[in-house]
């Protein structure tokens, strides 16, 4: 116990002993300015000069632009107008490579430079007729269904 109160005693001693600082112009040896420190006194001083220095960048980030340099500072109105920026976008590239196809199919049927491409294949038209036909008129087990319904 006495070691530890000694420990404690020792580094108060050391804290509170007094030391001179003084600034003396070396052309003449003159003494500019001269002042008492201890090592409590320096601790003092550069901890509040720590925490000055702190405070101020705190204060310059948070109240002038350039918190907006700051990674995923982004607030809710930004991160909403930079979607609705992405989509509209999105959609003019869309438009763009659109006009730039049909500007392109347009310049190939002026020049005649590319063969007309028909997107039809050969039908058959008894096949057709018999999907035409099925899709005007009902299923013969409907009518027989509606009909025993009505009985």
């Amino acid at each position: 116990m006495s070691k530890r109160t000694s420990k404690r005693s020792g580094l108060l001693k050391r804290l509170s002993i007094q030391y001179r600082v003084v600034f003396i112009n070396d052309d003449s040896l003159e003494e500019v300015a001269s002042y008492k420190l201890t090592m409590r006194k320096l601790y003092i001083l550069f901890s509040s000069l720590f925490v000055m220095v702190a405070l101020v960048t705190f204060l310059l980030i948070m109240y002038t632009p350039i918190k907006y340099y700051i990674p995923g500072y982004a607030g809710g109105s930004t991160r909403s107008q930079i979607i609705r920026m992405k989509q509209r976008v999105d959609s003019l590239s869309d438009l763009v490579a659109a006009q730039e196809k049909y500007q392109q199919n347009m310049r190939n049927v002026i020049t005649g430079d590319k063969a007309l491409i028909l997107d039809t294949s050969d039908l058959d038209m008894k096949q057709y007729k018999e999907q035409e036909m099925k899709s005007l008129l009902p299923e013969t087990e409907e009518i027989k269904k509606d009909a025993l319904k009505k009985k």
